[in-house]
């Protein structure tokens, strides 16, 4: 089904890459609250989805992702929780859960760094072979790219484990760019997530510069012609607001 296809494939360009950078605090990346909205065009009529992301962090140190898009007929949610070795992120738990008319099974992975295994957390299978000292997750790793943008850095390349195997997600910036979104006109980062030269998708990203990087803008277009957007509406971050919440 089309919508719910929509909601899988938001999830997914969230998780291509996302949210803040470096902030001086206590962790090396701040908190935050960040309203989305996400448009689908390309079918009989435009779709239209909201969503939210959140990062908080424990009283051990461990910090939460979340991400979830929900409606009345489908429902996603994404949890990653991970811990830092310096500036390096180092996944602990990936959990995928989904309601309504999903098809796609939930997931639930660990990541065991000192016997430096990823293991199903529902029959405790270790899934053999994909193991990587720099591992993310299908969450994780968006955040450790910002931290890396944060640093200088232009080029990115994660092995990231997505559902049961590593893949290498690679990025690279574009430039900088005056960009006018739904919380006013922002000075960003554009940023290119690089495909096989087979692959005729373009995706493209634009982070704040003055707002710790938070992605405002993420925009998707398909081999087949159809497009995705991704806009933010509100975002809390390091004392920091944009936009106004939703009531």
């Amino acid at each position: 089904m089309v919508y719910t296809r929509f909601i899988l494939l938001l999830s997914f360009l969230f998780s291509s890459f996302s949210s803040n950078a470096l902030a001086e605090t206590s962790h090396p990346y701040p908190e935050f609250n960040a309203d989305y909205n996400a448009t689908w065009t390309g079918g009989w009529f435009p779709i239209n989805v909201d969503a939210q992301r959140s990062l908080v962090y424990q009283d051990d140190g461990t910090a939460t992702l979340t991400f979830e898009a929900d409606s009345a007929i489908a429902g996603l949610e994404e949890i990653s929780t991970f811990r830092f070795l310096e500036d390096t992120i180092q996944p602990l738990q990936y959990r995928y859960l989904r309601t309504g008319l999903f098809k796609e099974p939930d997931r639930d992975q660990l990541f065991n760094w000192q016997q430096k295994q990823i293991v199903n957390g529902d029959n405790q299978k270790v899934f053999e072979g994909h193991w990587h000292d720099l591992v993310q997750d299908n969450l994780s790793y968006n955040l450790q790219a910002s931290i890396d943008l944060k640093q200088g850095k232009t080029q990115f390349s994660y092995p990231v484990f997505d559902r049961n195997k590593v893949k290498d997600f690679k990025f690279q910036m574009v430039g900088f760019e005056s960009l006018k979104t739904k919380v006013g006109m922002l000075r960003t980062v554009k940023v290119e997530q690089i495909e096989k030269k087979k692959d005729k998708k373009k995706t493209y990203i634009w982070f704040a510069k003055d707002y710790d990087y938070i992605l405002v803008r993420l925009k998707q277009k398909q081999k087949d012609g159809q497009t995705y957007q991704i806009d933010l509406t509100y975002a809390d971050i390091n004392g920091k607001t944009l936009g106004k919440p939703k009531k």
